[in-house]
């Protein structure tokens, strides 16, 4: 029967002493995988634009019933918000290069 645990628990068991021969070590190759940068970004997206979870926080939001900015509670996922912020970074970033720029659109289609 194959063992699913990881390299890290196989070493720190701290079961009673087994014979080595009974142990089936991992190869190199199912411990460290080969990925295309693409492959890294989609298996480990936090690494880049930080958390992908929902996350509920108090935040001064803009209500248009009210028209005006109200603290709310809301629910987002910071790296949907940190890929719209670097947008908006970049867009400015070009605003500051060409002077021929005059607006900044952005189109959401969810």
């Amino acid at each position: 029967m194959a063992t699913t645990s990881s390299p890290l628990q196989e070493i720190n068991m701290n079961s009673p002493k087994k014979s080595n021969k009974n142990k089936k070590r991992l190869s190199v190759e199912r411990i460290y995988q080969k990925k295309t940068q693409l492959e890294h970004i989609l298996l480990r997206p936090d690494t880049y634009i930080g958390s992908v979870e929902p996350n509920k926080q108090s935040m001064w939001v803009y209500d248009d019933i009210l028209d005006a900015i109200v603290s709310k509670e809301i629910t987002y996922v910071p790296g949907l918000y940190k890929i719209f912020d670097e947008i908006l970074v970049n867009a400015a970033d070009n605003k500051q290069r060409d002077a021929n720029m005059s607006t900044i659109k952005i189109d959401i289609n969810p």
